[in-house]
C-alpha cells in the first residue's frame, strides 16, 4: 500500500500548493453527479437510465495562459460518492483541462487527471490471517487506491457579455480506480454525469 500512501501525500501537497497559488482568473466550482460502474466512455448512456449513485465534488480552478480562445486550466478537486452495494469513496485529485471558447457564453473542454481515492466497501470483507483463518475487516478503515480521470464537458456563462461570470457546468467523466479486487477486477471503471456551477473568485491582484 506504500504507493497509495505516496499518492495521498502528493495529492494533498499539490492541492495545498495550488490553493495558495496566484492565477489570472481563479474560480471555484461545485458539482453533483450520478456515478455508475460501466465500461469507460462507451458506458456513458447508463448514467441516464441506470441506477442512481450520488456524488458531490468541489474544486478550485486556475487559468494557466493568457489566451482567450484556447485556454489551459489546472483543477484541484476534492469530493466523493456513494455507490450502493459496492463502496463509498473519497477522492482527491488534480487535472489539466483544455478549454475552447466559442463565444462569450459557450465553452467546451476536455481534460486528464489523477490522484488518490479512499474506498469504504459496503459489503463485508474477509481477509486471511497468519493462522489460515478469515477475519472480518473493519469498514471504517477502508482501502487506499490510485485514481485516474478523463472528462469532457461544456460551460455556459449566465451573463451574455461577460465570459468570466458564473457558469453552468455539464460534464461526462470517467474514473478508473485500483487496485480494486486483485486477480478479479484489478481496475474498476466508473462513469459519471455531473451538473454544477463555476463561480469567479475576486482577488486583490485583479481588483487593483
Amino acid at each position: 500500500m506504500q504507493i497509495n500512501k505516496t499518492f495521498l501525500i502528493l495529492s494533498i501537497c499539490l492541492i495545498f500548493v495550488l490553493s495558495i497559488a496566484r492565477s489570472q482568473e481563479p474560480r471555484f466550482g461545485v458539482t453533483i453527479s450520478n456515478n455508475v460502474t460501466s465500461f469507460p466512455v462507451t458506458g456513458y448512456p447508463k448514467v441516464f437510465y441506470s441506477q442512481f449513485h450520488p456524488g458531490l465534488d468541489i474544486c478550485r480552478e486556475w487559468k494557466l495562459n493568457k489566451k482567450e480562445k484556447n485556454q489551459f486550466w489546472i483543477i484541484a478537486n476534492a469530493g466523493g460518492f456513494y455507490h450502493r452495494f459496492i463502496q463509498t469513496a473519497i477522492r482527491l485529485y488534480c487535472s489539466v483541462e483544455y478549454h475552447y471558447v466559442f463565444n462569450s457564453r459557450f465553452t467546451a473542454f476536455t481534460g486528464l487527471g489523477g490522484g488518490y481515492l479512499h474506498s469504504f466497501e459496503s459489503g463485508t470483507t474477509l481477509k486471511l490471517n497468519g493462522d489460515g483463518k478469515y477475519e472480518m475487516q473493519s469498514r471504517i478503515i477502508g482501502r487506499p487506491q490510485i485514481l485516474g480521470k478523463f472528462n469532457i464537458g461544456c460551460s455556459y456563462a449566465l451573463k451574455k457579455d461577460d465570459a468570466n461570470s458564473m457558469k453552468i457546468l455539464l460534464q461526462m467523466r470517467t474514473y478508473v480506480q485500483g487496485p480494486f479486487v486483485k486477480n478479479y477486477v484489478p481496475m474498476l471503471p466508473l462513469n459519471s454525469f455531473a451538473v454544477g456551477l463555476s463561480i469567479p473568485l475576486k482577488c486583490k491582484k485583479n481588483e487593483k
